[in-house]
């Protein structure tokens, strides 16, 4: 029973139940089928010779509450000595004039199509494949129509409803399905339990059906309605409950899927950037600098405006890639790309200022100060990377550096004239007999501090001259004032200095 009945509901799910008969699924032995009251004929009144066609809803009591197609008529309470079951098509071959017969008249947007009943009239009416009958009427007398001989049946022999030979058995479904009854899925499978029990109907419905409210179409679905003999229904019963056991497990089996499908999708989309709120691309050396040790900077751009940043890679190795800010304000991501992009841009160094510019420490302060990201020499351009408050801040720095490079130069000139004209100095000094033959050393601040009874040479015949100790006693009569010049000469050279 298990495999029979519920197997084709693990295997298919939602799908079409008719499919299951082309598997052999179905072991039964195969009984006569039991007609379906779903599709019923109605008239208004016990004398009226038309009926119309319905669809039964329910029966409970000795009502019926039936629809009709396309909402022509709105649903209605009707006795069920008014309805009977739909009669099948059967084509008339045999006109004999005087027989009854009933006559297919279509669907209107006034009324639903009906069979109305006539007799064949001895009339000719002069076309191929049409025939002259006289309509039947309880209120006038009878009116001479033709209609296509293919809109005449016989007149149907099958009797009204009768509530008392028909059993209705409502089953109660869980909230969890009750929105699985309202689906086509769950109407094949009512069909198919009419099918395979004899019931005349099995429909979605109520416990305790209230026509008079059940035109409402917000009312909730609670049951199942079997109707047909006693043994059908309780049969019926029992193989619906195998049904809606497991119909439980495969909705919650759907409930999970769609869950987790439109969570798979919420991350495909963040991830193809479809909700960003800002998005740049970065160079694939630069993902390290970007993201911060550790992602320090990422995690600092997210707590300081609260977003949400993701790292999108590029369709190849090496290409650049995508940085997705996530977020329900547009100012905040906006001010969280430009403190988390990085940009690069060179800045250009004329060629005979580059050694100057590698040589002086200042630049490493300016690069510091600045917050740049990296600077790199390429050649006589110097690679700057950062932000772009950082970019903005090192080229006012660079710049404002660059301007004294003309002032550093100048300085330079006037030392080497400043150092010349010392040279120039000494020379005329050693041209008069001032100085040493040979080149005067500039003096140390050691050779300062020496107190004068020390060893020096002199102005004049290069004899040496003693100190207050007594060694070196003679002493030439120009030495003291070659000591008096060299003293002022070392004052200028330290001060220089």
């Amino acid at each position: 029973q298990v495999f029979r009945h519920v197997l084709p509901v693990i295997l298919y799910g939602r799908n079409d139940r008719s499919r299951l008969m082309a598997f052999g699924l179905h072991a039964r032995k195969q009984q006569a089928p039991t007609h379906s009251l779903a599709l019923v004929e109605v008239r208004k009144t016990e004398f009226s010779t038309i009926w119309h066609d319905a669809i039964l809803r329910d029966i409970y009591l000795d009502k019926a509450w039936l629809a009709f197609d396309r909402g022509v008529w709105p649903s209605r309470e009707v006795p069920c000595e008014h309805v009977r079951a739909r009669a099948p098509l059967v084509q008339l071959t045999n006109f004999t004039v005087g027989s009854k017969v009933e006559v297919r008249f279509p669907s209107t947007e006034q009324c639903p199509a009906s069979w109305a009943l006539a007799s064949i009239s001895p009339q000719d009416s002069g076309k191929k494949g049409y025939i002259c009958v006289n309509l039947h009427s309880h209120k006038s007398t009878s009116k001479e129509v033709i209609v296509p001989t293919s809109s005449l049946r016989p007149v149907s022999e099958i009797p009204a409803i009768d509530p008392l030979v028909l059993c209705r058995r409502a089953v109660p479904v869980d909230d969890d399905l009750q929105t699985w009854l309202s689906m086509p899925d769950a109407r094949g499978c009512l069909e198919q339990v009419r099918a395979e029990t004899g019931l005349h109907l099995a429909i979605p419905g109520y416990i305790s059906p209230n026509f008079s409210l059940e035109a409402d179409a917000t009312l909730e679905l609670d049951a199942a309605v079997l109707i047909g003999s006693e043994a059908a229904t309780h049969k019926g019963e029992m193989l619906l409950k195998v049904h809606l056991l497991h119909q439980r497990e495969v909705e919650a089996f759907h409930k999970r899927r769609t869950r987790k499908l439109a969570m798979l999708q919420e991350l495909e989309s963040k991830g193809a950037g479809a909700d960003a709120r800002a998005f740049f691309k970065v160079d694939a050396d630069l993902v390290g600098r970007t993201c911060g040790k550790g992602g320090e900077r990422v995690k600092k751009v997210e707590r300081d405006y609260g977003v949400e940043i993701r790292i999108v890679d590029g369709s190849e190795e090496g290409a650049p890639k995508t940085i997705l800010i996530h977020c329900d304000d547009d100012d905040a991501a906006e001010q969280a790309r430009q403190e988390l992009e990085l940009a690069r841009m060179e800045y250009e160094v004329p060629e005979e200022r580059v050694d100057w510019f590698q040589a002086n420490q200042t630049l490493q302060g300016i690069i510091k100060k600045a917050g740049l990201a990296f600077a790199n020499w390429k050649g006589s351009s110097l690679e700057l990377c950062g932000d772009r408050e950082s970019l903005e801040t090192a080229v006012l720095l660079l710049d404002s550096h660059n301007e004294y490079f003309v002032v550093f130069q100048e300085m330079d000139r006037q030392q080497d004239e400043i150092q010349q004209s010392f040279e120039k100095l000494e020379a005329a000094a050693e041209a008069v007999g001032l100085g040493p033959s040979s080149r005067v050393r500039r003096p140390s601040k050691k050779r300062d501090a020496q107190p004068d009874n020390h060893r020096s040479w002199s102005a004049g015949n290069g004899q040496r001259t003693t100190g207050k100790d007594g060694s070196d006693a003679g002493k030439h009569e120009d030495a003291a004032p070659a000591r008096s010049w060299r003293k002022v000469r070392h004052q200028d050279v330290a001060t220089d200095r």
